[in-house]
């Protein structure tokens, strides 16, 4: 489809210079030149691709000529070929537009073309899109934003609703509030720094980093059943070499801590870890955990004791920035991880989604008869 038509070429759109025979080039849908072309992989009949998906929406999946089914395939190679050799005029030759252009050029051509009509968002007069610039740099209702204040206003307003004395009273007030909400991100943090510091002095702490796991540094490999006294359900690992050869676009890359263990761990659906016997319970002090793939992603982190839920947090992970998440969970000898949601990141859209990285857990520092060893199937 051209940028404008969203159907064929008219034949006399052809420039006369061309000297191709364009009688087979016809769409036998809308009867015009053919634009983007798809075929009948049965008769190699050509159409144009929006008209094909028009006919679809409207009809069962049938070809337009003979066949009883229709099934999609590239436009036969003699025909792009000829259609490459055509001069086309521009659709907007009405409004000015001398351009006459090779057939797989036209379409960039048409989108920019300056002699297509545009309004202005101000005055709604509209005008060729060539001539836009200029209005725009004197039209009084053409409407602005102060790149201080962030107002809005039109310019004819200039003088009315943003002053100086506007402009600095709105610059003050954005000023306060991001001092207020920095004031209150560095109280939380401060809240969050004596908690730490409180845990690691009146406890006695295990930080689990799989820095002692066998290397994954060729392959991902799946937790081992028994591994620091739990058993590790639908987890798996991978060493930092292998990140950042395999999955450099990923946020496991960044999610290695500097100085800290070369293995993370990671899960993409519900995972679970609990405690092995003879212990009966165990406590949740913190995780740090990322997301890998998505941005925004929730993880639902949910404990149990004998099989009844007794604590839950949800919390959004941001891609490739590990964050320590708080839990203080005790008696408990179960835990499922549970992600979510989010979009995937910029240059992250054939990852696999919703999928967790696990640099550290923190426990209650317990006397576990299985934590010297791991049990593999």
């Amino acid at each position: 489809m051209t940028s404008i038509q969203q159907k064929g070429i008219s034949s006399e759109r052809i420039s006369q210079s061309t000297s191709v025979n364009v009688d087979d080039l016809e769409c036998s849908i809308c009867r015009d030149l053919l634009w983007k072309p798809v075929a009948c992989q049965k008769c190699e009949t050509p159409f144009c691709s929006t008209c094909m998906n028009r006919w679809l929406a409207n009809r069962t999946i049938t070809c337009p000529t003979c066949c009883n089914t229709y099934t999609e395939r590239k436009c036969p190679p003699f025909v792009t070929k000829v259609l490459s050799h055509l001069q086309i005029i521009c659709f907007y030759q009405a409004n000015g537009c001398q351009e006459i252009l090779p057939y797989e050029a036209l379409d960039k051509h048409e989108i920019e073309c300056g002699y297509q009509f545009a309004k202005c968002p101000g005055c709604q007069l509209e005008m060729l899109k060539k001539d836009f610039v200029t209005h725009k740099k004197s039209c009084e209702l053409v409407p602005m934003t102060c790149k201080d204040c962030n107002l809005m206003y039109k310019r004819n307003e200039a003088t009315t609703k943003h002053t100086e004395k506007i402009c600095l009273r709105k610059q003050l007030k954005r000023l306060k509030h991001e001092h207020k909400e920095s004031r209150g991100a560095i109280q939380k943090l401060n809240i969050e720094l004596r908690e730490i510091r409180h845990l690691y002095s009146s406890t006695q702490q295990t930080v689990i980093t799989f820095e002692d796991l066998p290397s994954a540094a060729k392959n991902l490999l799946h937790m081992p059943n028994v591994y620091k006294g739990f058993r590790w359900t639908k987890i798996s690992y991978m060493h930092e070499l292998l990140a950042i050869k395999k999955y450099s676009k990923s946020g496991y890359v960044s999610s290695f801590l500097p100085g800290d263990s070369l293995h993370v761990a990671f899960l993409g659906e519900t995972a679970t870890i609990s405690i092995e016997p003879p212990n009966e319970t165990f406590s949740l002090i913190s995780i740090m955990a990322c997301a890998a793939w998505n941005d925004d992603l929730e993880l639902t982190i949910t404990a149990y004791r004998k099989s009844i839920e007794v604590n839950q947090h949800s919390v959004i992970l941001l891609f490739g920035r590990p964050q320590r998440i708080m839990l203080q969970w005790k008696n408990i000898d179960k835990v499922v991880f549970k992600p979510s949601g989010g979009t995937a990141h910029p240059g992250c859209d054939e990852g696999p989604g919703a999928h967790v990285s696990l640099t550290q857990l923190t426990i209650d520092d317990l006397s576990l008869s299985s934590s010297d060893f791991l049990i593999f199937d």
